[in-house]
């Protein structure tokens, strides 16, 4: 047996630590894997469709790229369990963060099942524009580390949630996001929640 050496620890971020061992968090060899990813980046907003708080989302897939829209704001006030952060930087750095916080059980199981915490690392760039409760931040990360620090300033538009990301070719095998994949999860959506609006447009190539 090899000799302990301390000096050989590594303390790796949840960031750093999701994308060197993503099969802790989700089977890489999973039929349509970049589309069930690519699907985490609702959670929170089927959590307030259970409200009636979000009424519509919209995805539209480019490529390996994806454009997420829909009509309420990630909270903005500052987190009390972290409080350096507000809420939406919690859902989208903290592993099962949005998982955990949500407000209907049902989501939390069955549409959240990794969470934006573990989607944001495994894409190679995210951008996130929030509008919420009168107020708006800009958020930009690149392999789930944030580029700059959160200024949430006034608004007066209304609430949104505006996310673009692209998969990191470099931690997913193959982020190939499959339409047939992701029309299957919109029409199970629609069917938990009819009176949700849902479009989904596909620019992508279907394999």
């Amino acid at each position: 047996m090899s000799e302990f050496d301390p000096n050989r620890i590594e303390v790796l971020s949840a960031s750093e630590a999701v994308r060197r061992r993503p099969g802790m968090y989700m089977d890489p060899e999973l039929p349509g894997l970049a589309s069930v990813l690519a699907m985490q980046s609702l959670c929170h907003a089927v959590d307030e469709a259970m409200d009636g708080r979000c009424t519509s989302i919209r995805m539209q897939v480019d490529g390996e790229r994806v454009s997420v829209h829909y009509d309420c704001g990630m909270p903005l006030h500052v987190d009390h369990e972290y409080p350096g952060r507000t809420v939406a930087e919690t859902f989208l750095r903290i592993l099962g963060a949005c998982s955990s916080r949500k407000k209907h059980i049902e989501i939390g199981s069955q549409f959240c099942q990794i969470g934006l915490g573990v989607l944001n690392p495994m894409c190679a760039e995210m951008e996130v524009e929030i509008v919420d409760e009168g107020h708006w931040t800009r958020l930009r990360f690149e392999r789930g580390v944030q580029q700059w620090p959160c200024v949430v300033q006034p608004a007066d538009r209304p609430d949104g949630t505006w996310m673009e990301f692209s998969l990191d070719t470099s931690v997913i095998a193959d982020p190939v996001l499959r339409e047939e994949t992701l029309r299957a999860a919109f029409a199970d959506l629609q069917l938990h929640l009819p009176r949700l609006a849902l479009s989904l447009e596909f620019n992508g190539l279907t394999p």
